[in-house]
């Protein structure tokens, strides 16, 4: 059996966790784990404290063997002063024998089998790969790192910040989908956004500027892991199926617990997550997403853009965790913030667009606050919101999401038409009008409803308008939309009312755009 194996065995015979036994030692936990899973070797002196505190010799520790069953020559007789000074000599061998099997054991066992072999005085380190030295296999120097075994069985790993390689950074990574790269605001440097397989990644590129620096290099750095695989761990061995209980005692009170995530990037389903961060690392942080109290989604992420502060304990959202478990005693209420039509309907669109953990309640509530608000919306108000520099983008972008909610529900298709009433105009008039004959080619009948809403004869003008408008450039769409009304008002489908709206604007689709002002305004003047 293997020395990291008797370790782990020895350690759970005692009943007491790895954190516990570094502290016997005065070692850490990583230590520990590096020693039961074979990526290190504990040293002479932590060998017979090991062996101390479980209670065993040092060759029962190692493996190796006792030299008490060797074969002893007679001894020829003495007086009782020499025989007691052969007795010291033994011992003294044996004790010799012990240690001796010790560094057999260190020079084969953890060296996979190859006796070490030195370097010469001087010699480069990085010439040891031709040597029969076999190197210890390499391990995260932090936390903020995500572990996985690869298809030949060998340990990999990856962690946040600059690397020392390209992608995939001397790991057996490939892309399982396409990447995305995007430009970013820092000179030359752009982010990479990628998925492969298990790990998902995202790494800056930074190009050289010998212009700038003459010594400058291109080189890249991670600034965000996560994974949905229960194959990857972090390094003390937290994973996809975790519990809470487990996140909270690998650790422990450096946690912070925050409530559901909101907005932005949300990496999977959850009801609550775990923050840990560290004071030598202040700008990355380890989120555990759980989801019915278990690990769902794990994420190391550089929180530079958030803020150090992102994850810190505001007493809102956020907690301090003592004793494994969230200090809610000084919770105070967030203050509400008095929003008008045009904030709500952007913060509900950006949350749709961005959060991937809404639940089923959520996404109808924003969606139908976009819809019902429409009416209210101030369109270049609304394009001041957004993070983009001209705001004609923001709204562009909105009215690109409105067309792909298609097919509406008639609630919907009517919150549409009532949407005449903002501030549209120029080529935000037309662009609304080409949402207009889209909710009518795919619904003529529901469309020719909201028309005949009683007391808004204006406002519906208005939509004909428009609709006719845009419905123009589309003869193909505009034709079997036609074809569906008249069944429609040959089946005997609309009330009366209803019936003089599909009237009116059947004959605004089938008449040229120049001609259209000599029309009636009302179906009441088509009598």
């Amino acid at each position: 059996m293997a020395l990291g194996k008797r370790i782990s065995q020895y350690r759970k015979g005692l009943g007491i966790s790895q954190e516990e036994l570094g502290a016997r030692l005065g070692v850490s936990r990583q230590a520990v784990s590096k020693w039961e899973t074979g990526t290190a070797a504990p040293d002479m002196e932590n060998l017979l404290a090991l062996a101390r505190e479980f209670g065993v010799s040092v060759a029962e520790l190692t493996g190796t063997p006792e030299p008490r069953d060797m074969p002893v020559a007679a001894a020829p007789a003495a007086s009782p002063p020499r025989r007691g000074w052969w007795v010291a000599l033994g011992a003294l061998i044996a004790a010799i024998l012990v240690l001796l099997g010790v560094v057999i054991y260190w020079c084969v066992h953890v060296n996979d089998g190859q006796v070490s072999k030195l370097p010469e005085p001087g010699h480069d380190p990085s010439e040891w790969s031709d040597m029969e030295q076999t190197p210890p296999t390499p391990y995260p120097a932090s936390d903020f790192a995500l572990l996985w075994t690869n298809g030949d069985g060998d340990e990999e790993f990856l962690e946040l910040g600059e690397q020392e390689d390209f992608f995939p950074f001397g790991t057996s990574l490939e892309l399982t989908a396409p990447e995305e790269i995007l430009d970013t605001d820092y000179h030359l440097t752009e982010l990479h956004k990628t998925v492969c397989g298990a790990v998902n990644m995202d790494y800056l590129h930074m190009g050289e500027d010998l212009d700038l620096d003459p010594e400058s290099t291109e080189r890249e750095s991670i600034i965000r892991l996560s994974s949905i695989a229960p194959s990857v761990r972090t390094p003390r061995g937290i994973h996809i199926g975790s519990t809470k209980a487990e996140v909270t005692a690998a650790y422990g009170d450096d946690l912070v617990y925050c409530l559901k995530e909101e907005g932005g990037y949300t990496l999977v389903q959850h009801d609550e997550y775990y923050a840990y961060q560290t004071v030598e690392h202040p700008t990355f942080a380890l989120l555990f997403f759980l989801k019915d109290g278990l690990v769902a989604g794990i994420r190391a992420e550089n929180v530079m853009d958030l803020g150090l502060d992102a994850y810190t304990p505001n007493n809102v959202s956020r907690f301090p965790v003592v004793d494994g478990e969230p200090d809610f005693s000084q919770r105070v209420e967030p203050e509400r913030e008095d929003l008008d039509d045009t904030r709500k309907v952007y913060i509900a669109w950006n949350q749709l667009v961005t959060n991937d953990n809404l639940s089923a309640e959520e996404l109808y509530t924003d969606r139908w606050t976009i819809f019902s608000t429409l009416s209210n919306l101030d369109w270049w108000a609304f394009g001041d919101l957004g993070t983009t520099e001209h705001r004609d983008e923001t709204i562009s972008s909105f009215l690109t999401w409105l067309r792909e909610q298609a097919p509406y529900s008639e609630a919907e298709i009517f919150r549409l038409q009532m949407g005449v009433q903002s501030n549209l105009d120029g080529w935000l008039a037309d662009s609304y009008s080409s949402l207009l004959s889209g909710a009518f080619f795919g619904d003529p009948t529901s469309f020719v409803k909201g028309l005949a809403y009683p007391s808004l004869e204006d406002t519906m003008l208005e939509v004909i308008h428009l609709t006719a408008y845009d419905a123009d450039w589309h003869p193909v769409e505009l034709e079997a939309a036609l074809e569906t009304l008249d069944n429609a008002l040959n089946g005997g489908q609309f009330t009366e009312a209803e019936a003089g709206w599909a009237r009116l604007l059947r004959l605004y689709l089938i008449t040229p755009i120049d001609e259209r002002n000599e029309l009636p305004k009302t179906p009441a003047e088509l009598q």
